[in-house]
């Protein structure tokens, strides 16, 4: 009966709020983005860290950018190259098959200055016809799944990181209630 009991006074004191770590709100944050998404924006806003970003937030000093880039691998660019001269030859008939990776970067930067950056890395493979055009902003479907898995990654990042932790220390210090 005693284990039984001090089993569930345990159980209690683990399910108790002081003992679960407390996520951390950043301030206000303007949210500025090369990846033309209202779904990302929304995924990200919806992080107990981010719930005040805003997209018009524009005098704000702290910001979060999220850039992407592709970057070619040493394989990818040579079967890009032979993919690119076949499908030139077959008059675009043949697709161009390229491989990279694809480099998702979170950066805060407070008055410009960069406090932390977060990025993240996934390789793909496509082939696709060489007069299409995807548009200059957008990210095609299979891209744009895997940057979703990265807003919970990125929320899990920014919790743990000793430098953001100070900035909300110092502003809850100047203009906390």
């Amino acid at each position: 009966m005693k284990t039984m009991t001090s089993m569930i006074l345990a159980g209690l004191l683990l399910a108790s709020p002081m003992t679960q770590a407390v996520e951390q709100t950043l301030p206000a944050v303007l949210y500025i983005s090369s990846i033309d998404s209202d779904e990302l924006y929304t995924k990200l806003k919806e992080t107990p860290a981010l719930k005040l970003m805003d997209k018009e937030n524009v005098g704000n000093p702290l910001r979060l950018v999220v850039n992407y880039k592709y970057e070619t691998t040493a394989g990818g660019e040579a079967a890009g190259f032979t993919s690119a001269l076949l499908a030139g030859s077959s008059l675009g008939i043949l697709p161009v098959v390229t491989n990279s990776d694809l480099v998702l970067t979170y950066e805060l930067r407070v008055h410009g200055e960069l406090l932390t950056s977060v990025s993240y890395r996934e390789n793909f493979t496509k082939a696709q016809n060489m007069y299409s055009n995807q548009g200059l902003y957008t990210l095609d479907k299979d891209s744009m799944a895997w940057v979703m898995t990265t807003v919970d990654k990125f929320a899990a990042d920014i919790q743990s990181n000793p430098e953001l932790k100070q900035l909300i220390e110092e502003y809850n210090y100047y203009f906390g209630q």
